[in-house]
């Protein structure tokens, strides 16, 4: 089955350990998506995102720098097997830069996956880690402002992820709409080769008659002309035979008569 490959890449506020031990982290992988996550932080491991859309398998953990693991999603087509992908933590002045090299896509769905890695991962993960950069930067106060700034997001996080539960139903919901759409098109023009054969075979049907009756009345025809001609010729013979006996008895009667006289 033919594939594709993508490459994203985007810059987080946080040390390339930090975000390697995030992305390995079930509770942390689901606040950073904002949907339930489970990963088993181990080669071998599996894991899932976003309440089951995303399945795989970590196949290889470089600490702090690489995570290797195969990847699909409830989209694959029926018999694609798995994709992979290759996040990459790389320092960037203070930073990391997350790079994701996403290969064995099937083939019409890389720029599927390439908005989703963008929209349902590198966004609600930056505005993540950005809260958390803020509220270790600002000092704790006797009244306990970042503590509130954390409540203050929590709901906002709900929020998000009733969002993105909503419009995950809504997608379902209209694949659903054209997979009808689709099967009723199948099923016109299923109808409709099932009639042009069904035309073609009546109409050869037809023909065949035509040419059958045709070639009877000509067989009927020759039949006919060949009985009559051999009743002429038993006719003709009949009365050959009939002029030859009438012929004899008329010289018989002559010749009798003849005799008489003398």
């Amino acid at each position: 089955m033919p594939t594709e490959s993508i490459e994203v890449s985007a810059r987080f506020p946080v040390s390339p350990d930090r975000l390697y031990a995030a992305w390995l982290d079930s509770q942390e992988h689901t606040r950073f998506t904002g949907d339930t996550a489970r990963v088993d932080p181990l080669v071998g491991g599996r894991f899932s995102a976003w309440s089951g859309y995303i399945t795989g398998e970590t196949l290889a953990l470089d600490p702090a720098r690489k995570i290797v693991q195969s990847w699909r999603t409830t989209e694959f087509p029926e018999g694609a097997g798995d994709s992979r992908i290759e996040v990459s933590f790389l320092s960037d002045g203070g930073g990391t830069r997350l790079l994701i090299v996403h290969t064995g896509i099937p083939e019409g769905q890389g720029h599927q996956y390439e908005d989703g890695w963008i929209d349902y991962y590198f966004e609600p993960m930056q505005r993540y880690f950005r809260r958390i950069a803020a509220l270790l930067a600002a000092p704790d106060d006797e009244n306990g402002a970042a503590p509130a700034a954390a409540r203050r997001a929590a709901p906002a996080r709900k929020a998000v992820a009733r969002r993105v539960a909503v419009a995950k139903a809504r997608v379902k919901t209209a694949k659903k709409k054209v997979a009808r759409a689709r099967a009723k098109v199948r099923a016109k023009v299923v109808r409709a080769k099932v009639r042009s054969r069904v035309k073609k075979a009546v109409a050869s049907g037809r023909a065949g008659v035509k040419k059958a009756v045709s070639a009877g009345r000509g067989g009927a025809k020759k039949a006919v002309a060949a009985g009559r001609a051999r009743v002429k010729k038993a006719v003709a013979s009949v009365r050959k035979r009939v002029a030859k006996r009438v012929a004899r008895r008329t010289a018989r009667r002559t010749a009798r008569r003849s005799a008489k006289r003398r």
